[in-house]
Order: C-alpha cells, then structure tokens, then sequence
C-alpha cells in the first residue's frame, strides 16, 4: 500500500479511531492518489479543488464528499503538517421526515414473520434499540441471560456500552440459539460461520416482509426509532403516538433499559 496510506492507518489507530474510519478514510485517499496518478504530498489545493469541483465528485452525496474531505484534512494535518485551503461548496443537506412505526406496525412485523432467523433479528433490534451494525456483530458470549445484558462492543463512535434485554428478548435469542446452534457471531453469514451478517442480508428481507405486511419504508434503523419513540411515550402515558413525537427532539437516554416492549408479542 502507499507509504503515506500506510502512515494515515497507523495515525488512526494510536488515535483510537474506529476500524470503519480507517478504512473509508484509506480507501478515499487510495481512490485521490489513483485519480492523480502521483504521491499525495505532491498534490496541491489548487488540484484538490479541482477534484472536489469534477461533475463526477459533485453528484456524489453530501455524506460521501464530507467523509473524502475528512480523510483528506487527517492526512495533511496529522501526517503532511501542512495548512489545508479547500473551496468547497457542497450539497444542501437533505430533510426527510423520519419513518414512525406504531406499536401495532411493530406488532405486525412480528407475528406475522415466520422466518426465524429475520423475526429474532426484529425481535433484538426493536427490543434492544439497536443500530444495524451493533446488531449484526453481537457474539453469543456478549450476552449475559442472568443478568439480562448485552454487551455492544465498539458501537458507533467505537464506544461498547451494556443494553438491558427484556425476558421477550432473551426468549426469542434461546430459540433462535437452539435453532441455529451460533457459537462465535450470533448472526453469522450463511456462507461463513466466522463471519457476521451483512448488512443487506437483513436489510432486503425486512423490506420485503414489510411490503408484504402493507408497511412503507421499513428499515433496521425505523425499528431502532420505534423503541425510542415507543418507549418515551409509554414514560409519558401518551396513546397517540404523534403526541410523542412532539417530545423526540430532547429524548433522553432510557439508562435503566425501559419496559418490555414486546411483552405478550414474542411467541416463538
């Protein structure tokens, strides 16, 4: 790999920065030394500018080109020690209302789902509020059925916390487990056993199942808002879920794990 790569990779880690940003940061900055065709330290603002004003470069989301300036600024102030003088303009950041599911919504995907596998990875998301990535990388030994925890190792900000599991939960993670005998990765691919779900392995069902159920926009992350919006609203005794949405934009966190959300829902 190029030095300089191989400079920014060691930088990341002795910084504590999580395994996912350092390779998006690496894999942009291979990507700008190919598209330049010579070292990075001989690259110059004028040229980055350039590249950032590419028609190619400026459909590219808003996300996407925040992540290559990222990369690009770690690079020049922490392995360059050079002042960095970028203009740019990017993207308006886009506003989309976010996906409410209600109870009964929940209820639906649940009872309705016969594929073991899809309903368990529901089930945990849902009751567990969790993100997708958290989700797919828990190993059997990170839960703990007596305590009733799961550790979430290096969750978003390579942060590992513990979430408190409802019985409903931990019921349906043990009939999964004597389904499916997991031994290292709860969730492993179908292909690898010592490898972890994809993403779109869950993703794509859940989508289809949704449909199927007449719901829209269904998504892991539409679950893991659900439990928060769910669980605030059983903290404000409010029944009508759009009264609670009022309230999200300074929900706190649920520290003592919240209620059992899916209790009398989850029948194995």
């Amino acid at each position: 790999m190029n030095p300089l790569i191989e400079q920014v990779k060691t930088e990341i880690a002795y910084r504590g920065y999580s395994q996912r940003t350092c390779k998006s940061y690496c894999e942009h900055l291979l990507k700008l030394s190919h598209y330049f065709d010579k070292p990075l330290d001989l690259i110059t603002d004028k040229e980055l500018n350039a590249f950032f004003n590419d028609p190619a470069i400026r459909k590219l989301s808003r996300a996407s080109q925040k992540v290559q300036i990222k990369s690009i600024w770690f690079l020049f102030k922490h392995i360059l020690h050079r002042p960095l003088n970028l203009d740019i303009a990017l993207p308006k950041a886009k506003t989309r209302a976010p996906t409410y599911l209600s109870r009964d919504d929940v209820r639906l995907l649940i009872e309705s789902c016969t594929d073991m596998r899809l309903k368990t990875l529901i089930v945990v998301c849902y009751g567990c509020g969790l993100r997708i990535g958290e989700l797919l990388h828990i190993k059997v030994q990170d839960i703990d059925g007596i305590r009733k925890t799961i550790l979430i190792e290096q969750g978003k900000g390579d942060k590992s916390r513990y979430v408190v599991v409802s019985d409903s939960v931990l019921n349906q993670l043990r009939s999964y487990w004597k389904m499916y005998h997991p031994t290292g990765w709860m969730f492993y691919s179908r292909l690898l056993m010592d490898k972890p779900m994809s993403a779109s392995t869950f993703r794509k069902p859940l989508r289809k199942h949704a449909q199927a159920c007449g719901l829209k926009h269904c998504n892991p992350h539409a679950l893991r808002h659900a439990y928060a919006t769910h669980q605030l609203q059983h903290q404000l005794g409010h029944s009508d879920i759009k009264t609670t949405q009022s309230y999200l934009h300074w929900l706190p966190e649920l520290g003592h794990g919240g209620v059992d959300l899916l209790a009398s829902w989850v029948k194995s």
